[in-house]
Formats: C-alpha cells, sequence, structure tokens
C-alpha cells in the first residue's frame, strides 16, 4: 500500500541530516537552501500533524521526489565519481609525457593570442583546441586526461599570478585570460563533462582557502572570474545548459566558505536575470553576509534592464564578456609598487560600450515600482509549477459524461462547488470541464425550443456539445495542462483560450491513461501570487492611468429586469455577470451566472420567470456580497482584497456610486503577464 510515510521520511532524513548550526534551523530554510520546494515540507507537515494527503498527490509528491534526488544527488554522483578523487599528477609514465605535451601548448599558446587581432585570436583557438583534443583522444584517458589538462592549466595560472616579477600588471594577465577563454568554451561544447570538472576544481580551489596571502590574490581574481563567466555569461549561456551545471549548489559552497570572492561571486551570479531562483533562495542570505564580514561594496541588486530573461548566445567584443581590460582596469598586484588590486565590485556591472540612443522621458518612481514589481510576478510564476497552487488536502469530483444533467447540478449545490471536469468512461480520457455556462447554455436552448423541455430530466452531459452548437454558442471548455508546467504557462494558455478556470491533467505511469489530478482557477492563482509575492505592494499606479477593466459598452439589467433577459445577456455576449443598476445608474447589485444555478437547483425552472429583484432574494445567507473599487484604487490594495476575501470582480463606480467599469481577474490577470511586453504578447 500507499502511505504518507515514504514522503515524510523523506523530507525528515534529508533536512536533519543537513542541519550542521548549533541552533537547528527551521526545515523551510534549509529546504531553500538545499533547492528542495516547499511543498514537500508542507506535505510532511500535514501528513503527520493534520488529515492525510489524498493518493494522487502523495503519488504526485513520489515522482517530484524522485525527479529531485535524479537531479541534485544522483547526476552529480555519476558525474563526479569517476574523476574528482582522481590524482592527475600520479598517472604513471603515458600520464607523464601527456602531461609535458599540455604544458608546452599552455606555456606557448598566450604569446600567439593578441586582444586587437579577434581574427587571428579565433583562428589560434581553434588550432589550439584541436592540438588538445588530438592530445586527449591519444591518450584515451576519459575524464581523467581532462583533469591533467586541467591541474596543468591552473597550476601556469597559478605560478604566473603568484611571480614576484613586478613587470607583471594586470592588464597583461587579462588578455591571457581572454586568449583561453575561446578554447576553454570549445572544450566545453564538445565535452559537456569537461565543464562539470573545470567548475568543480575552480570551485574547490576559491572556497577552500578563504584567507590568502597578496601574492595569491590574483589567482583568486583569475579563478572568481572564470567562474563568473561560466555561470552568467552570454557567449557561456549554451555550454552551461549542455553541462548541467547547478547555480544553487555553487552559490551554497561559496556561503559555506564566506570570504571577500566567495561571497562576491555568490552575489554576481544571483544577480543574473536567469537566476531568478537563485536570487530568491539565497539573495537575502549573500546581504546579510558580506554585511557581517563588512564587505559594504557588495550586494544583491537588480538584473540590468538590458538583460534578456533568455540569455541567448550573442557575438562577444571578447573571449570575456567583456574583457577585463576593457573595463579601464589598470591596477597591479599589492606590493609591486603600483596601486592596489582591482576591487571585487569592479566585476559586479561590467561597462558596455555606449550607443547612441534617442533622447527617452526619463522613468519615474512610480513607473519603476510598477515595472519591478510586474516583473517579480512574472519571475514567481515562471518558477512555480500548477501543482504548487493546490492545497495539501482537497476534494475532486469529476462527473462521466454518461451522468444526467438534473444529477449533475443536484451534485453541484450539494458540494457547493460550480465547475467539475468530465470523464468519458468509454474512452477513458477527459472529455472537457463542465461550468455554469454550459447550464446557462442548456436553459437557452429549451427557451427557444419550448416543445424539448418535456425532455430535460433525461438529458445526458454527453450530448452538451450537440445543444451548444444548435444555438451557436462556445462549446465545452477542452483545454488542459499537466500539473508539473510552469504556473506562467498555464496562465497563458487560460488567456488564449478565455477560460477562467483549468484542468490539471496528468498520464498515469502504470497505466499510461490520462488522470484529472484538480482545477486551478484565476481566483487560486491570483490569491497564489498575492499571499507569495511582496512586490505585489509595488503596484502603486492608479486604474485611471492602467489600461485594465472594461469601461464602454457594459451590460446593465434593472431589478425589474426578467431573469430570462439577463441569461440571453450573458449567454450573447459571453460574459459571467451583469451589474443592476437603478435609473441613475447607481449600481445596486451584481447578477452573476452562479445564480442561475441557485434558481434551478431543484429542477423547479419555473424560478426563471422571476425577476432579477425576487432572484437575488433566493441567494443563501452566507453570501459574500459584491465588491466595488474606485478609478484611484490600486492594484496593491486589490491584491490584498483577493488575499483575504474569495473576489471574482470588481465594479469599478464613482463617488456617488454609479457604474464606471468592470474590472474581472481575467483583465488582472492579462496585465500582470503581458503589460510592457510587446504588442506580439497582447491577447486578441
Amino acid at each position: 500500500t500507499f502511505d504518507a510515510r515514504p514522503a515524510a521520511r523523506f523530507v525528515t532524513g534529508l533536512l536533519d541530516t543537513t542541519q550542521e548550526s548549533y541552533y537547528k534551523v527551521s526545515m523551510y530554510d534549509k529546504a531553500r537552501e538545499l533547492n528542495l520546494p516547499a511543498s514537500f515540507v508542507e506535505l510532511r507537515h500535514e501528513a503527520i500533524h493534520g488529515e492525510l494527503p489524498s493518493l494522487v498527490v502523495l503519488r504526485q509528491a513520489a515522482q517530484k521526489a524522485l525527479n529531485w534526488l535524479q537531479t541534485n544527488y544522483w547526476n552529480q554522483l555519476s558525474d563526479q565519481s569517476s574523476w574528482v578523487d582522481a590524482d592527475p599528477s600520479c598517472s604513471g609514465e603515458s600520464n607523464t609525457s601527456m602531461r609535458e605535451d599540455l604544458r608546452k601548448i599552455v606555456l606557448q599558446y598566450p604569446a600567439h593570442a593578441s586582444p586587437k587581432r579577434d581574427r587571428d585570436n579565433s583562428t589560434a583557438s581553434r588550432i589550439v583546441f584541436e592540438s588538445i583534443m588530438k592530445i586527449l583522444e591519444d591518450s584515451k584517458g576519459g575524464k581523467q586526461a581532462s583533469a591533467v589538462f586541467i591541474d596543468v592549466l591552473l597550476d601556469h595560472w597559478m605560478t604566473y599570478t603568484s611571480s614576484d616579477d613586478s613587470s607583471i600588471a594586470i592588464p597583461s594577465l587579462n588578455d591571457i585570460y581572454s586568449s583561453w577563454d575561446p578554447v576553454l568554451k570549445l572544450l566545453a561544447l564538445e565535452r559537456p563533462f569537461f565543464l562539470r570538472m573545470l567548475s568543480e576544481v575552480m570551485t574547490k580551489h576559491l572556497v577552500s582557502q578563504p584567507t590568502l596571502a597578496s601574492s595569491k590574490e590574483a589567482f583568486q581574481a583569475s579563478i572568481f572570474t572564470g567562474l563568473n563567466q561560466i555561470y552568467t555569461a552570454f557567449d557561456w549561456h549554451k555550454a552551461y545548459e549542455q553541462s548541467g551545471l547547478n547555480g544553487l549548489e555553487l552559490v551554497s559552497r561559496c556561503l559555506q566558505s564566506p570570504s571577500r570572492w566567495t561571497i562576491q561571486l555568490a552575489a554576481s551570479i544571483s544577480e543574473c536575470r536567469q537566476h531568478v531562483q537563485i536570487r530568491r533562495a539565497f539573495g537575502d542570505r549573500i546581504s546579510q553576509t558580506a554585511k557581517s564580514l563588512k564587505f559594504g561594496d557588495i550586494a544583491v541588486r537588480e538584473p540590468p534592464n538590458n538583460i534578456p530573461e533568455k540569455l541567448d548566445p550573442v557575438p562577444a567584443t571578447g573571449p570575456f564578456e567583456p574583457p577585463l581590460a576593457a573595463r579601464g582596469i589598470m591596477t597591479t598586484i599589492p606590493g609591486n609598487g603600483h596601486g592596489g588590486f582591482v576591487q571585487p565590485s569592479s566585476y559586479l556591472r561590467p561597462r558596455t560600450r555606449s550607443q547612441a540612443m534617442p533622447p527617452s522621458k526619463p522613468e519615474s518612481a512610480i513607473d519603476r515600482d510598477q515595472r519591478i514589481g510586474l516583473q517579480r510576478i512574472r519571475d514567481f510564476l515562471k518558477v512555480r509549477t500548477s501543482y504548487d497552487v493546490l492545497p495539501l488536502s482537497f476534494r475532486l469530483i469529476i462527473f462521466d459524461t454518461s451522468l444526467l444533467v438534473k444529477k449533475s447540478l443536484a451534485i453541484l449545490v450539494q458540494n457547493g462547488i460550480v465547475s467539475a471536469p468530465l470523464w468519458d468512461s468509454k474512452t477513458s480520457t477527459f472529455a472537457g470541464l463542465l461550468t455554469t455556462s454550459d447550464y446557462i447554455n442548456l436553459i437557452q436552448y429549451y427557451w427557444q425550443n419550448p416543445d424539448a423541455v418535456k425532455r430535460i430530466d433525461q438529458f445526458k452531459l454527453n450530448s452538451l456539445r450537440d445543444i451548444e452548437k444548435a444555438i451557436g454558442v462556445s462549446q465545452l471548455e477542452t483545454a488542459s495542462i499537466h500539473p508539473l508546467q510552469p504556473l506562467y504557462k498555464a496562465c497563458r494558455h487560460m488567456l488564449e483560450t478565455r477560460a477562467r478556470r483549468i484542468p490539471l491533467v496528468d498520464i498515469d505511469d502504470e497505466t499510461g491513461r490520462a488522470m484529472v489530478v484538480s482545477v486551478v482557477t484565476q481566483y487560486r492563482i491570483l490569491k497564489f501570487v498575492a499571499v507569495n509575492v511582496h512586490e505585489t505592494q509595488l503596484l502603486r499606479k492608479p486604474l485611471r492611468h492602467l489600461n485594465l477593466g472594461t469601461y464602454q459598452n457594459l451590460e446593465t439589467a434593472s431589478m425589474e429586469t426578467p431573469v430570462f433577459d439577463v441569461i440571453h445577456q450573458l449567454v450573447n455576449f459571453n460574459i459571467s455577470s451583469v451589474p443592476i443598476v437603478n435609473s441613475d445608474m447607481v449600481v445596486t447589485n451584481v447578477f452573476e451566472a452562479v445564480d442561475v444555478i441557485t434558481l434551478i437547483k431543484g429542477a423547479n425552472y419555473d424560478e426563471l420567470n422571476l425577476n432579477v429583484g425576487e432572484a437575488l432574494q433566493k441567494r443563501p445567507e452566507d453570501f459574500p456580497g459584491i465588491y466595488t473599487c474606485s478609478m484611484d484604487d490600486r492594484l496593491d490594495t486589490i491584491f490584498d482584497t483577493i488575499r483575504k476575501s474569495r473576489v471574482h470582480r470588481l465594479v469599478i463606480i464613482n463617488e456617488n456610486s454609479q457604474l464606471v467599469g468592470i474590472l474581472t481577474l481575467s483583465d488582472i490577470l492579462e496585465y500582470i503577464l503581458l503589460e510592457g511586453e510587446g504588442d506580439d504578447s497582447k491577447m486578441g
């Protein structure tokens, strides 16, 4: 039998065994350090102290745990076990000969490279790369042969940087870095394991000796620069992705051995736009560590605006992007009498060549905060999955398509829900999502065909498509998404299909058939954002300054309007609510699609002959009421309202409570995803 004990033991065993401080660190903090999703900690807590989660949730958690172990443990172990402990200096006569051949190449190559001759550099880099590859392939040593080359290269760098010759200055050293960068990149692309080996060895050099003599500072600087390039540079991104390097692991190791260089490297990696998850997990800790060690010039800051979210390879101005010499750094090693050593903060924000740009209006503080707030929300949605939105324990009701409409309606009302996934038992497939709109479409059909009313009790769910096709309205929502897909993708899919909710459909590993996990609504997504993204407080621009909401061609009704007329409005204009106003356009209530379900819940269709005022009196006593806002309200306060209350729309009114517009959750979702992303991203 499958129970919650494996999941609980997985979390407890993993996190408790990594407790290293005198005071026990919370499981949430330890999980964040290990890049373990917080949902595992929540699942353990619920399984031990609360209600037992459902079988579907436990199966999903087990698969997610296995994937995490494969990525964060087994892959790392298999990649490193064959070489990380090998001593490349003790490999017999063949390795001695290979070492000498590689040393000759390493010693001679920088003389052929010139920072001012890019074409010659490219040719020389290719020749040296091919020479090294020939030696490595002839040795048949595999990873051990690559380890020998890395040892030779770093030994040369250490010897060069620790030289007592005062004529050796930093710019000359930078030329060596620049000349080797394209060679290392070619090797990394040819042999992905080479980059993992190089990164591991360089990391060991950086973290093994936190405090060094000044003669070793230049070597630490070279190690820092190399790792910084590998993990953050545009032109290293392809090799980084192929090698499967883990930036979270590197930053964690830097924080465990704090020094100026390790903390500087952690901050630089965290600032990179592609490492949003690292910045969220370690940003505060990096800044606090830097402050405690009195490194006042180190702090995790926002990535530059001109860096795209996805780093695509671009032509580099030099092997390093940009070369150190291009930054105007002309200082030398301490003790040589030529000034102080370059400060680590100089590596954080490389200066790029400026280009003439047309004058633009300066960005105001409120516009900047709005942009940052929206970007934070998008970053959050891209690193969270649809599975993360689900509560630890929930109830899922699925209807078979052969079920009578009358019975399905009774089940919805009895369980207090307004939608349910459909399942075709004949084909064992997901068949769509049943919502209140489908019942309203059915009412519209019988209104147009009075003779069919007597057959309504025998009508089944599998005939809904024919009914909706007959009256010319949108058919059953069939969009779905895998629960482990990014939440951002689920939101975009909802906007593209104009769905207000989307089912999560997985594939059962044993049967290979589809399996409905749950249904995610726009409200649950926005509440998830409101609870977890504190930067929603930066969205302080009022609605009157945002292109947000509907203000023209609004459908309205009065208390005396027949319910059937309002149903026609809901169907014809594909809307979910109609504001109720008086003769002065003062908003008195809102008739929602769910109100129709309340009227017909007892299969008493005569209730549809009531007017709106009489129908609204049928609402349950715990009806939460309607929510309003003004044009001066802001998204930060609206998100606070969503976090505290179950809100599906807001009626926008003026100071006299007169109708101005409607703000739906779809409007808010589209704004936070697409505002400022360009015209091509806007929904049609």
